[in-house]
């Protein structure tokens, strides 16, 4: 990897690199090799497992539903049985920022998979209430 950058630092400082050349037909029929194991290791905030039960058993219990807290989608609602009870659950603010601490439910939204990955999609991370606000806007 690093000898074909150098190749094309020099085809550029050169004026040599003219393009990559155009994508054609056999890239529909492109495959690459995956499915290896590999072994990680990596440092990891520890989570409560709990806490996700008992902001939605929060919610329900004040009579809400388990709508997403950004875009209102409900998983019951379009899935029926298979979607009941489930929402994803995450930290208003990132615990890579709050650090070691205590998390209290008001600390947590109920989002969607969707709403969740383009909040984490690329920093700055949105709050709920700011991606919400840039879907009204």
């Amino acid at each position: 990897m690093a000898a074909a950058a150098e190749l094309l630092r020099a085809g550029l400082a050169t004026g040599a690199f003219t393009g990559l050349p155009p994508e054609g037909p056999e890239d529909e029929e492109f495959d690459a090799p995956e499915g290896r194991l590999l072994l990680r290791q990596h440092l990891v905030r520890e989570r409560d497992r709990t806490l996700r039960r008992k902001k939605i058993d929060a919610v329900l219990q004040a009579g809400g539903s388990l709508a997403c807290e950004v875009c209102t989608f409900d998983f019951a609602e379009r899935y029926g049985e298979r979607g009941e009870g489930y929402i994803e659950c995450h930290h208003v603010v990132p615990l890579h920022v709050a650090g070691e601490g205590r998390t209290g439910l008001a600390d947590l939204a109920l989002i969607c998979a969707n709403c969740h990955r383009m909040i984490h999609r690329r920093a700055p991370w949105p709050t709920p209430q700011e991606l919400r606000e840039g879907l009204l806007s």
